[in-house]
């Protein structure tokens, strides 16, 4: 007989899979959970945000808070400095900006002076104190010094115009003292008579001259000095030939009939007669002085050139650049004498053989001869002025020499 507990028959399903159950262990409810997501973004979202704060919008919570640069090398650029305010009480440095400093309204912005031909722009006190320094020297004429004269070396220096001066001559064998004072004359000059400039080691500098003209310079100046200060101005150079300038002809028959019946007219004296002549010659020379010079085709033997000659404004009419030429002759004679007495004088004491003196007398060249006559002087770059001056000087408005430097 079998056992009832062991039939199958009687046994009763379990409606879940065999699995003891135990007093210590939590029982589980008997319907399975709902099934978990599977994927994070199917989880349910917590509302974790907290309620909305009104907030005032500015730059800087739009834009963010500007930080300041970090210095990376040694050229970085520095912080930016806070601004001063009006209550601080150090000076600010003044902004390095431009300013106009004159308007321009069509008005003409240079000048000439009239009286010493420089022109300068009068809103600039650079240049108006340029032309009051040229204007001062041009008119009252150029500082010299009180001892200028007293310095000069013997058998250069000549009594001036009613003794009221005194002529200095000038040359490259002078100290750079003298020979720089005789230098800032010339640069006036030049400058008012418009003139080419001669470079200054052409005249001044000794090594740079012909070494057989050593003795006699080919360059010399004559300045005026009166009351320590130059009024006149004279640069001559050494030449060898010059053009004559001829009378016109054109015009003699004309002026020689005018001169006749001028004569017949006031004929009753001799005194008379001479008076109607030279009045017939002064309306002649001022006729020709307004023409064009006549110059010869052939040259003629000079000796001495004028290459430039001045007189202050202030100073005018008063011989002074008669004066300055009757010194340069002069002087040009002593030189002549001078230089050949130490010619001799070496010739004597020198102890070189025969042989070597003949070598230097050929370097030497020929010496210079004595002016004898005023025909051997020439002018050059002749201004009106100029020519009114070489008709004085010479006394006749033609017959005179004119050379090209």
């Amino acid at each position: 007989m079998s056992d009832p507990l062991l039939s199958s028959e009687n046994t009763v399903p379990s409606s879940s899979p065999g699995r003891a159950t135990f007093s210590d262990e939590p029982t589980f409810p008997s319907s399975p959970p709902s099934s978990p997501p599977g994927f994070p973004w199917e989880q349910p979202e917590k509302n974790t945000s907290k309620p909305l704060q009104h907030v005032a919008n500015n730059a800087f919570s739009i834009l963010g808070k500007r930080k300041p640069l970090t210095a990376l090398t040694e050229n970085a650029r520095p912080l930016k400095k806070s601004r001063t305010t009006f209550s601080s009480t150090k000076p600010t440095a003044p902004a390095n900006t431009l300013a106009q400093t004159q308007l321009s309204l069509g008005q003409p912005t240079q000048i000439k002076c009239p009286t010493c031909c420089m022109s300068y722009v009068p809103s600039s006190d650079e240049d108006r104190k340029l032309h009051t320094k040229y204007h001062k020297q041009n008119t009252e004429g150029y500082d010299m010094g009180k001892d200028f004269v007293s310095k000069a070396r013997p058998y250069s220096v000549y009594p001036g115009a009613d003794h009221t001066g005194w002529a200095c001559a000038i040359d490259c064998h002078d100290k750079w003292g003298r020979k720089g004072k005789a230098q800032g004359v010339m640069a006036v000059v030049q400058r008012e008579m418009g003139a080419v400039e001669i470079p200054e080691d052409e005249i001044w500098d000794l090594k740079k001259a012909d070494p057989r003209l050593c003795f006699d310079p080919i360059w010399r100046t004559y300045l005026y000095v009166k009351g320590g200060k130059c009024v006149g101005f004279l640069l001559v150079q050494a030449i060898e030939e010059a053009f004559g300038v001829e009378e016109p002809v054109d015009e003699l028959p004309s002026m020689a009939k005018t001169a006749a019946v001028k004569t017949g007219e006031t004929a009753s004296t001799a005194l008379a007669s001479l008076k109607a002549r030279q009045q017939a010659a002064t309306e002649r020379n001022e006729r020709l002085s307004k023409r064009p010079l006549q110059l010869s085709k052939h040259t003629h033997p000079a000796k001495l050139g004028i290459a430039r000659i001045w007189t202050s404004p202030t100073h005018r009419g008063q011989n002074i650049a008669t004066t300055l030429l009757d010194a340069a002759i002069e002087h040009w004679n002593d030189q002549v004498r001078l230089t050949k007495e130490g010619k001799e004088r070496v010739r004597r004491e020198s102890t070189l053989p025969p042989e070597s003196r003949r070598i230097m007398d050929e370097l030497a060249g020929p010496p210079r001869e004595r002016i004898e006559s005023k025909d051997e002087v020439a002018f050059s770059q002749l201004t009106e002025a100029g020519r009114r001056l070489a008709t004085r000087w010479f006394g006749k408005g033609w017959g005179w020499g004119v050379y090209m430097d």
